[in-house]
């Protein structure tokens, strides 16, 4: 049996439905009682915030899972917060040890970091960051640097890149009642030259696992390392590749894709990026529609053994499993239909035990064809192919690992990067609805780990407010799930039973 529901009047539902508001879930050889998933912990990188707070993809492996609940879509309240006088939008959203919202606002032109108070969502402080140049050919829509990437360390400090091309280090100081800045580091000098108005950018900064250097990506292709004693910067290029997406950080290395190959690096003794080894992959023959380059719209995900990436193959997408020791591929799968697969986001997953080894999950989000450029006028989705798959690479009693697709949902996410709470066994993602009129309905959805099945939908809200196009979800400490919209900062909580 299974429930499928669209919370609307959850008052009038619960009394309707009574107990039958349960999650039903399937024997996935764990107690059926039990909705949490079997998987091994995600390692606690040292000079980071815990997990689930420090960035856009939860930890350093970048597996955009939770050891927490989420909404239970029982009694839904959804609050909407905004931070400008127009469009506006919170992207990266962490928390500090406070349970306070930091998150980077971003408008047009315009960023800025904010500290949020969790309860009223008023902002309690702001930071302006350097604006972005409208005369670059990335603007607005295919350029991720900016700040919109950034970090919260161990220290409650932020680890930002800004339009400028500078890592700043700031936190807020309760003692002077706003954000003051530690650092700075000036990359300027180190990215490459391009004839203008072209221009590289600095798209993201992470400590490395013993906190000795940290390490950044630039848009065209410059990996890296800042000494933070001394502010020595050492760099290697990789010319001719892209690198959009964020990167992941490991006790054996850092983990970076291009538009050509998966990377594992570290620096040598004089801080110099080193390339351990690289593989490459299938980028296909063009940008798919809602991709940002020929290339894997995946960041690297790290768990076990392994380490899973998305390449931008044709017919299809295919989803990689590759050893972090050496990247060698364990396995591969074709995803979603011909001619119609594409991912801009990463892929949630976990590992656990199994009779046989280490066995992996992955989810993929299919957002072939969205069209961000169309954002403003909230017509992103006409071509939308849609989907998610659940894909497990498991070994037999040779070790030797297969891959498979253990299902497939309909469900059409907005592009806004899922999150899968372990505690609760839910996927969560935003999805839509194209109404006769030709306004689009939002609701926050949460799709079974399990089984693939829908567990809820909420109603958000209706029209250019309530879009998002790729913003990440959070799930925050209360339990709520956060997001950016067009407008400024979506809350979905539990309300009072």
């Amino acid at each position: 049996m299974r429930l499928y529901r669209k919370v609307v009047l959850a008052a009038s539902l619960a009394a309707l439905l009574g107990t039958s508001l349960l999650l039903w879930q399937c024997n996935d050889g764990e107690s059926d009682s039990d909705p949490s998933i079997s998987h091994l912990q995600v390692p606690q990188h040292p000079f980071l915030a815990l997990n689930g707070r420090s960035n856009m993809h939860n930890d350093s492996y970048m597996t955009d899972t939770y050891e927490i609940d989420g909404p239970s879509g029982v009694n839904p309240v959804v609050d909407l917060q905004s931070y400008g006088e127009s469009v506006n939008t919170c992207v990266t959203i962490a928390f500090d040890s406070e349970d306070r919202i930091l998150t980077t606002n971003a408008e047009m032109f315009n960023f800025s970091m904010l500290l949020i108070d969790p309860e009223s969502l008023e902002a309690l402080a702001t930071y302006d960051l350097p604006p972005r140049d409208s005369t670059d050919p990335l603007f607005p829509y295919n350029d991720t640097s900016g700040a919109t990437y950034f970090v919260m360390d161990d220290q409650d400090r932020i680890l930002l890149t800004d339009s400028q091309n500078a890592v700043q280090i700031i936190e807020y100081s309760d003692a002077e009642g706003e954000f003051v800045q530690l650092d700075s580091y000036d990359l300027s000098g180190v990215v490459v030259t391009m004839e203008p108005p072209a221009m590289d950018h600095v798209q993201m900064t992470i400590p490395d696992w013993d906190g000795e250097h940290l390490w950044f990506t630039t848009r065209y292709g410059i990996i890296g390392t800042i000494e933070p004693g001394s502010g020595d910067v050492e760099t290697i290029e990789l010319v001719g590749e892209e690198i959009q997406n964020s990167f992941a950080v490991g006790e054996d290395g850092v983990y970076i894709v291009t538009d050509h190959a998966l990377y594992r690096l570290n620096a040598d003794a004089a801080g110099v990026p080193t390339v351990d080894w690289s593989t490459s992959y299938d980028r296909g023959t063009v940008v798919k529609p809602s991709n940002f380059n020929q290339g894997s719209g995946t960041t690297p995900q790290l768990f076990g053994d392994l380490v899973a990436i998305g390449d931008n193959a044709e017919p299809r997408m295919n989803i990689l499993f590759l050893r972090r020791s050496d990247g060698g591929e364990e396995c591969r799968i074709a995803v979603f239909d011909d001619g119609r697969s594409t991912t801009e986001n990463a892929l949630p997953g976990l590992v656990r035990e199994g009779p046989n080894g280490l066995e992996y999950s992955v989810i993929v989000d299919n957002n072939y064809g969205i069209d961000r450029s169309n954002i403003l006028t909230v017509d992103c989705w006409s071509d939308h192919a849609g989907g998610l798959v659940r894909i497990d690479a498991v070994p037999d009693a040779t070790g030797a690992y297969e891959c498979t697709e253990v299902w497939r949902s309909p469900e059409k996410s907005s592009q806004m990067l899922p999150k899968l709470s372990l505690s609760n066994g839910l996927l969560y993602v935003y999805t839509y609805e194209q109404r006769p009129d030709g306004v689009y309905d939002f609701y926050l959805t949460a799709v079974e780990f399990k089984t693939g099945e829908t567990a809820f939908s909420v109603p958000t809200g209706s029209g250019r407010d309530y879009a998002n196009f790729g913003q990440p979800l959070i799930l925050g400490p209360d339990g709520s799930a956060y997001l950016g919209t067009m407008d400024g900062l979506l809350r979905v909580s539990d309300g009072a039973m």
